[in-house]
């Protein structure tokens, strides 16, 4: 019997996506619409103005102003060239460089992220069994907790690489050349060349379910078109890197260091409890300040998310142990195997996301790396919940599954709306840049937690650049997210938050304040020295 039904699908003509009707793009775009000024109103109330999350919009202004591969620019790894910049870019195009476009950009994204996460999890379901995959998705990404909303709505932290990685992974869900793979490739490159770590949740699991399509089926032609991507990808990536180096292009200034063994085997002992703390659980849980009786209701993502990649996972092994096609497995007997290979995917993409959190991560701040494992767990578990209720029969149990499924969303949301009732945060940069506006300091130089929100809250009105204090004792250009040219000529001020360790190493140099003093100013928790004399690098580094 196995051996005809395993006969009977290596003989099954190629799939073919059912056509939308024209009502449902309608759909889609409305839900779209939505949800983009949901996540709109709800990043408003997150710290979203960070210089960590503002760079990538002075990267973008410069290119949407001609300096498309970023010449003189100089970056970490994670340069974002070809994801986050290209978006800000566009947007630099349509209503000049403001500061409220990083947030605007922020929102489009996890909307993006939202509705692909959607499609993928929805591939083979109709109807009821799509609404309870979507509905999971919502729940677990769209109505998160405060810290994982945090990273999802912020730009230049791994979430449109997320975004990259799906689309690609929907190019390669049918496992044949195509346009789908080609698109699949460019994705990966684009990914590649702005955030290597696409290599451990995309590349590398596209590369090993090739693989494991050829033992599934015992033919090495099976999964060649998927293995062959992130190797196609990888050549292109290469290719166009060393095409802009030869017409100008950023530099990487420094690489990714790893932790300390040490620090991996503690990476490891908390893995498991910071995803907890991602979906409000575990330190979140109190901090969060949401009664508890609604608290309990995300209890659901953890439960989806984790009884979503173990089933994935167990699905994934059965069929490479086996051999046999997986028509029958989990009893899915009309689950399409676009749906079991973007399941493979998707868990080792998975794993793949724990990589980066168990090498890299120093602090809270790098529980960022684990967003992505969030994201496709949710999908596994959306895509198990629409496929358990595409078997149930029994009108009995389906109205259970909906009135646990309205009582479960509206929980959800009412955790996200006690949080909005709450004052959004107020930034200090607008008061700062008007100071500086007011008492004609156009420009200077700061600290690097100051220097990017200031230039962009004033919009371009003070220019402020980044610097850190040198071995010799005076200041000199911190090349992170900078470019090179923008330290030419002279300064007038240095302004530095005292909050912050760079502000604080800056305040205590050796040489400090580096230059004879006119006025020395105290705006909040910032401090302004204005020098005598304005000064160029040179005299700084060297004081």
């Amino acid at each position: 019997m196995c051996s005809a039904v395993t006969r009977a699908a290596e003989r099954a003509p190629a799939e073919t996506a059912t056509p939308k009707r024209p009502f449902e793009y309608v759909v889609w775009f409305a839900g779209f619409v939505v949800l983009f000024a949901w996540t709109y109103f709800f990043g408003l109330h997150l710290g979203w103005s960070s210089a960590d999350y503002l760079r990538g919009l002075l990267q973008g202004s410069d290119m949407a102003h001609g300096n498309i591969l970023l010449n003189h620019w100089y970056s970490g790894d994670d340069s974002y060239w070809a994801i986050d910049s290209v978006l800000f870019a566009f947007g630099v195009l349509a209503v000049g460089t403001k500061v409220i476009l990083a947030h605007v950009v922020a929102a489009f994204v996890w909307t993006s992220l939202i509705v692909i996460a959607c499609a993928v999890a929805t591939t083979g379901l109709r109807r009821w069994s799509s609404v309870a995959s979507i509905v999971t998705i919502v729940v677990i990404l769209g109505l998160p907790c405060v810290l994982l909303a945090r990273f999802l709505s912020a730009s230049d932290v791994h979430v449109a690489t997320t975004l990259v990685a799906l689309l690609a992974f929907l190019g390669l869900r049918e496992g044949r050349l195509g346009w789908g793979w080609f698109a699949a490739v460019v994705l990966l490159a684009a990914g590649l060349l702005s955030d290597p770590l696409i290599i451990a949740y995309a590349l590398a699991p596209a590369f090993v379910v090739g693989v494991l399509d050829s033992v599934r089926s015992r033919k090495w032609q099976n999964g060649l078109s998927t293995a062959s991507a992130p190797v196609a990808s990888l050549a292109l990536a290469v290719l166009t890197r060393k095409v802009a180096e030869q017409f100008g292009t950023y530099r990487i200034s420094f690489g990714t260091q790893l932790v300390s063994p040490s620090g991996r085997l503690h990476n490891v002992h908390i893995l498991f409890p910071s995803v907890l703390s991602l979906l409000g659980f575990g330190s979140t849980f109190s901090a969060n300040r949401i009664p508890w009786e609604l608290g309990v209701f995300r209890s659901f993502g953890v439960l989806a998310l984790g009884a979503g990649f173990i089933v994935g996972l167990a699905c994934l092994l059965l069929g490479v142990l086996s051999g046999q096609p997986r028509t029958n497995v989990q009893g899915m007997t009309t689950r399409s195997r676009s749906s079991y290979r973007l399941n493979d995917l998707l868990v080792l993409g998975v794993l793949g996301s724990a990589v980066p959190f168990v090498a890299l991560s120093y602090d809270a701040t790098d529980l960022r790396y684990l967003t992505t494992g969030i994201v496709f767990s949710s999908i596994l578990g959306a895509m198990l919940i629409g496929h358990l209720v595409k078997l149930v029969k029994d009108l009995r149990f389906r109205y259970v599954g909906r009135a646990v499924a309205i009582i479960v969303l509206s929980a959800n949301a009412a955790c996200a709306g006690i949080y909005l009732s709450r004052p959004a945060p107020v930034s200090p940069f607008p008061r700062l840049s008007a100071f500086l506006v007011s008492h004609n300091l156009v420009r200077g130089l700061g600290d690097y937690w100051t220097s990017a929100p200031v230039t962009l809250y004033s919009n371009e009105k003070v220019t402020v650049r980044q610097v850190l204090p040198t071995f010799g004792g005076g200041i000199a250009p911190y090349l992170n997210g900078a470019k090179d040219t923008w330290y030419v000529g002279r300064f007038q001020f240095l302004v530095y938050d005292v909050r912050q360790f760079e502000g604080q190493l800056i305040r205590y140099a050796p040489r400090f304040p580096f230059a004879a003093v006119a006025h020395s100013y105290r705006e909040g928790t910032f401090r302004i020295i204005v020098w005598r004399q304005p000064q160029n690098m040179a005299a700084l580094s060297k004081n």
